[in-house]
């Protein structure tokens, strides 16, 4: 991961897409003088709906193989009669399929909230270190980041599903185990732990560290305020998904 110093190019979009992964200074010394993000935010909705479509037979599979069990251990639907335990089993059921089927709809939708969630704690952190960043620059860095720990993240989840095939996986969060992950260190681990160590997987990282390192080029925020920041979002993103975890059961 390069981080030469490069000659700013105004038509600088598209070459932000790559060198956010190869050589991420030249990136981040556009985006200060030319905060923009749409080539960024089209790759890396484009890689996740494929992503979300590619793996969706996987997740449906994982769905049918651990939802039932843990449905029927639910103390709502475990008092009910057996006949209408079914009935609202196979609802429930059919309802997550189609949050599934369609959940490709929401990842452009979801790149812009975490965009603006990441601007708004950048701009923070800009503000008490009392850098030169605006709310528009950060928001820009941000899109541009999605690339690695969204786009570049969802493509190779698709790669490894393919390989292991459909009926790998038994569960969501094996779904997701797929990305090198500090889960590895703990083999077995479940429930909120699972969670919050597949946060902690090798792209959400990397993210991290761009998102760190990127404020300080883009708005000339302190390194420790800035590292702070970028800490913090993810830990945020591992309580969310330790939360979520423990949900499942």
């Amino acid at each position: 991961m390069s981080l030469s110093e490069t000659t700013v190019d105004r038509r600088s979009g598209l070459l932000n897409v790559i060198d956010v992964i190869i050589a991420p200074k030249a990136a981040f010394s556009r985006l200060r003088v030319v905060p923009t993000w749409g080539w960024a935010f089209l790759v890396a909705t484009l890689l996740g709906i494929a992503s979300s479509l590619v793996i969706e037979p996987a997740t449906l599979h994982a769905l049918d193989k651990s939802l039932p069990a843990q449905l029927a251990a639910n103390p709502n639907i475990a008092k009910l009669p057996q006949a209408q335990q079914a009935q609202a089993i196979d609802r429930t059921i059919g309802a997550m399929k189609t949050m599934i089927r369609f959940q490709w709809i929401f990842v452009p939708i979801a790149l812009l909230l975490v965009g603006l969630f990441q601007a708004l704690a950048l701009t923070i952190a800009n503000a008490a270190s009392r850098g030169e960043g605006t709310f528009g620059k950060f928001f820009a860095l941000s899109e541009t980041v999605m690339v690695v720990g969204s786009g570049l993240a969802s493509l190779i989840l698709a790669l490894i599903v393919v390989i292991k095939g459909v009926d790998s996986f038994d569960s969501q969060n094996a779904v997701i185990a797929s990305l090198p992950s500090l889960a590895l260190l703990v083999p077995g681990v479940k429930g909120a732990a699972a969670g919050f160590l597949l946060a902690l997987n090798v792209f959400n990282l990397w993210a991290t560290a761009l998102l760190a390192i990127g404020a300080t080029i883009v708005g000339k925020v302190k390194p420790t305020a800035a590292w702070a920041a970028a800490i913090a979002m993810l830990l945020c993103t591992a309580v969310f998904m330790a939360y979520g975890s423990a949900q499942q059961g």
